[in-house]
């Protein structure tokens, strides 16, 4: 569904790959179709990816189709199909289609798919509320049907004594596979059982183990041995994450290779940047490809700064990831913003400006308190300089936090409540919003709002963290943008946090980018769903490095 975004008609941030200019209110398209980015076809009913005959389970009659009886029979309250939402869209890269649905008292359910270039319904009847599509077909029918629509359908009912009995009616949704892929891979923080970073590339099946404690052991500034592993980044090149390491007694940031878990090469961190990061009270890294070369490596970080004025005053700091000596940092200047409180900082890919949190405290570089607002302050070769609020981000009605821009810095997305929550962390009442990279007026994501028939409702839904894929995908005139977040939404993990991902659709005429369709969020296959899986980092990391 195509989506107004009011805002202002921005010129594209520096560095923008297509130097176009950034419209967040114009939407000059007149069609409404849910998804016009269909591709074209060698002729209708061109393949035959499905298979010609319903596929039953093993424990099912031969002839429960005969039992279900017409499609169009069927009077109980139809299943709610609570994944895929109606109107998703899914990379063409994915993992296969998995389906979710809820009938109370079915134990049989009938399960149609068809797409309008495929000769075949896909028919199938299984004894489980929740279906995963063969990997095998998945992968030939996303091939040949990119772009376009699958119309699903789920019928319920219950099997005994060689009858089928209460058939619901059926419950039909639509759903978009996009013309394109979802890039590079995810490493999220599990927190069960202890910490952990899993990671997968998109359409992996299984997540793998990237980092934990233990792997981690002591840190590479020598400084105590790793008890939690948390907050973190990719390096831009994916060899390394970047992360926030506490041990019995201190807080800081250490770097290992994302394939073996080893110290990083005194190459691409010296030894005294590693120990500059290693100090106490210091978290919440990132890096920009940039500022990653032989002659200029930086890091981004935030420092409580004990001899500061106010109350627990944390400080944006830099720090040369390529200094021979313990002098090879400093403060980024933040000129006009009053507050103590600093978290979050996230890099403009160009380079030149770095969006936080600002507010009333801080702990530990990520988690804000009281009033907080996103700012923005240029980088300006680590010297910095005035802080302004981030337009659309810095609203004082509202309190926002945890930015991060998109490809191309068109975009910022970023967490909002209007309650006045304690803190940002884990925070229920936070959902998910998008503004101008240069800033703009905010939109609020549909990824937020799982289907209605759930009952389940956003605010309310812990709809934290979002991070967006390395590179948007250009399909004609539009450009693909993929976001993942973690949401307590799914009732069969017991509303557990999980990870969710969304696509954001641009369409550019005449040089004018303009926000064009933004879509539901679809559950990610391959993240373990008995674990608590929260803030992502989707970058290019080497995960497919790391043996099985």
């Amino acid at each position: 569904m195509k989506r107004a975004f009011l805002g202002l008609a921005l010129v594209a941030a520096c560095g923008s790959s297509d130097n176009s200019t950034f419209d967040g209110g114009a939407d000059a398209t007149t069609d409404g179709d849910a998804n016009p980015f269909q591709q074209p076809d060698t002729g209708p009913q061109t393949y035959s990816d499905f298979p010609t005959t319903p596929v039953i389970d093993p424990s099912l009659p031969s002839n429960v189709e005969q039992l279900f009886g017409d499609p169009d029979a069927g009077t109980a309250a139809s299943p709610c199909i609570a994944e895929p939402p109606a109107d998703a869209m899914i990379p063409k890269n994915w993992t296969p289609l998995f389906l979710e649905y809820l009938a109370g008292g079915a134990n049989v359910y009938e399960i149609r798919i068809s797409v309008d270039n495929q000769k075949n319904v896909g028919v199938y009847y299984v004894p489980t509320a929740t279906y995963t599509l063969d990997q095998n077909l998945w992968k030939s029918l996303a091939a040949h049907s990119a772009g376009h629509d699958m119309n699903v359908s789920v019928r319920g009912g219950t099997l005994a004594n060689q009858q089928v009995t209460n058939v619901t009616a059926e419950s039909t949704s639509t759903v978009h596979i996009a013309p394109v892929d979802a890039p590079g891979s995810v490493v999220y923080w599990s927190s069960t059982g202890g910490t952990a970073f899993k990671g997968f590339t998109v359409g992996d099946l299984t997540s793998k183990t990237v980092l934990t404690p233990g792997t981690a052991g002591a840190s590479s500034a020598n400084n105590g041995t790793t008890t939690c592993v948390s907050c973190h980044t990719s390096s831009p090149d994916g060899t390394y994450v970047i992360y926030t390491r506490d041990t019995a007694s201190s807080r800081a940031i250490d770097a290992r290779t994302v394939v073996g878990a080893t110290g990083p090469n005194s190459a691409d961190f010296s030894p005294s940047a590693l120990a500059l990061l290693g100090r106490d009270h210091q978290g919440a890294p990132v890096l920009n490809a940039n500022h990653y070369s032989a002659s200029d490596a930086i890091a981004i970080s935030v420092l409580y700064n004990p001899a500061a004025t106010g109350s627990q005053n944390y400080e944006l700091v830099w720090t040369n990831l390529h200094s021979p000596d313990m002098n090879g940092f400093g403060v980024l200047a933040r000129t006009g913003d009053p507050r103590p409180g600093i978290a979050s900082p996230a890099w403009r890919h160009d380079g030149t400006a770095i969006a936080y949190v600002s507010s009333d405290s801080a702990g530990e570089a990520v988690v804000s308190n009281g009033n907080m607002d996103i700012y923005s302050v240029p980088y300006n070769s680590h010297q910095g300089g005035a802080a302004t609020p981030f337009q659309g981000a810095s609203d004082p009605n509202y309190h926002e936090f945890y930015p991060v821009y998109s490809p191309n810095d068109t975009l910022l997305a970023f967490n909002r409540t209007d309650s006045a929550p304690p803190n940002s962390y884990n925070q229920p009442n936070a959902e998910l919003f998008i503004v101008a990279g240069s800033g703009g007026s905010a939109l609020r994501l549909r990824a937020n709002d799982p289907p209605t028939c759930t009952t389940l409702k956003s605010p309310g839904l812990t709809n934290a963290w979002p991070r967006w894929a390395p590179q948007s995908q250009a399909n004609g005139s539009f450009n693909y943008y993929w976001i993942v977040f973690s949401s307590k939404r799914r009732p069969a993990t017991g509303l557990n946090p999980q990870l969710y991902v969304a696509a954001i659709v641009t369409k550019v005429v005449n040089n004018v980018e303009t926000i064009y369709a933004d879509y539901p969020a679809v559950y990610v296959l391959s993240q373990d769903p008995t674990q608590n899986n929260h803030t992502p980092a989707w970058d290019n990391f080497n995960v497919q490095g790391i043996p099985n």
